[in-house]
């Protein structure tokens, strides 16, 4: 089984590929999925596309780890990606932030405003999941709204992606199974 995790960093996806931090990168204290404690060994990298702030798409590797008591492999995404999305973190909120001048935003404009719908199709379940975690929910909620109250309780999009994985198993676009436990799964 696969799993993810997001990796809080305050390196820039160029920063994270010059210096190879996927090197760097430290395992969890504890597995996402049986829960125990310094588990860990290296398994290895996996590469992936992600967007600059200049609008250069880089290769990246991504760190995994292998949790020797339950045999699940666990990746660590950096926060400056979104889970299966190529626009960096800051650029799509920007761009949900409607700053539609910048000129990272225009360039993937087509891009956002694609990952904006999925988010919309998938409020209603979102929704479900994390119920009042992050602030009352109105009866007529809307992605705008809950968007504006995410940001003021979790302060950026890359914290909020890291909460709601963490804690509700989902990110803004969907619920996928490598952010799900195995007992989740079997529920």
């Amino acid at each position: 089984m696969f799993m993810q995790t997001i990796y809080p960093t305050s390196l820039t996806p160029e920063q994270y590929v010059e210096h190879e931090h996927h090197k760097q990168v430290r395992p969890p204290e504890n597995c996402p999925d049986c829960r125990q404690a310094r588990g860990f060994e290296a398994l290895g990298y996996y590469d992936r596309y992600i967007t600059t702030a200049t609008a250069l798409v880089l290769l990246m590797w991504v760190r995994r780890f292998l949790c020797r008591h339950c045999g699940v492999s666990v990746s660590c995404l950096p926060a400056f990606g979104q889970p299966y999305r190529l626009v960096n973190t800051p650029t799509i909120a920007a761009g949900f932030n409607g700053q539609n001048g910048c000129p990272e935003v225009q360039r993937w404009r087509p891009l956002i405003g694609r990952y904006w719908r999925r988010f919309e199709t998938h409020l209603p379940g979102l929704l479900r999941q994390v119920g009042n975690a992050f602030g009352p929910v109105p009866l007529q909620p809307s992605a705008r709204g809950f968007w504006r109250q995410l940001l003021r309780h979790c302060g950026d999009l890359a914290s909020a992606t890291g909460q709601l994985v963490r804690q509700f198993h989902a990110c803004l676009f969907g619920t996928y199974r490598c952010h799900q436990r195995r007992q989740l799964q079997a529920a």
